[in-house]
């Protein structure tokens, strides 16, 4: 049973996220990674230059995950798969996945992290529902599998996630 929810939807998102904040954000953004690359606790270093400018819980979260560490940077491109070299199983973080993709359909905010991976705001931890964008999520997913001729692909949805047996 599906229901009409905008994941990831916040109202305030356009105001916090407009035109006006981006210079700023992106300046945090910098700051932020100058302070992980010298090996700050991302936590309290957000927490530092949140303060700083002035930053909604919001904008601090959208901070956290877009900024990483060079060598995390360097670690996660090493892990990067190219559509020519794909692997003969494809394995698949689902949730993360599905629910990315529930708030691209539900026009929600998106923010893409330095290392290139689009990431969303949904805050949902350890709990899941079905909404109205599900089930297109995964026909989008199943659609892109079939499109790079994947042949063996698996899906894991996390057991500690109530609800995911739905």
């Amino acid at each position: 049973m599906s229901k009409n929810v905008r994941r990831g939807f916040v109202v305030k998102d356009e105001i916090e996220f407009g035109n006006q904040w981006v210079d700023t954000l992106e300046q945090a953004s910098e700051e932020l990674y100058y302070l992980v690359n010298r090996n700050y606790p991302i936590k309290s270093a957000s927490t530092f230059i949140g303060n700083h400018y002035l930053l909604s819980e919001r904008q601090r979260l959208a901070l956290v995950r877009m900024t990483s560490a060079s060598w995390q940077l360097q670690k996660r491109k090493e892990k990067e798969l190219s559509s020519k070299l794909l692997p003969s199983c494809l394995h698949i973080d689902g949730f993360n996945t599905i629910i990315t993709l529930e708030v691209a359909l539900s026009r929600s905010l998106l923010i893409k992290g330095m290392d290139g991976t689009l990431r969303d705001l949904a805050g949902l931890r350890g709990t899941y529902g079905i909404i109205t964008q599900t089930e297109q999520a995964i026909k989008l997913i199943l659609q892109t599998l079939r499109n790079l001729h994947v042949k063996e692909a698996k899906i894991y949805l996390d057991q500690p996630v109530s609800n995911s047996g739905d």
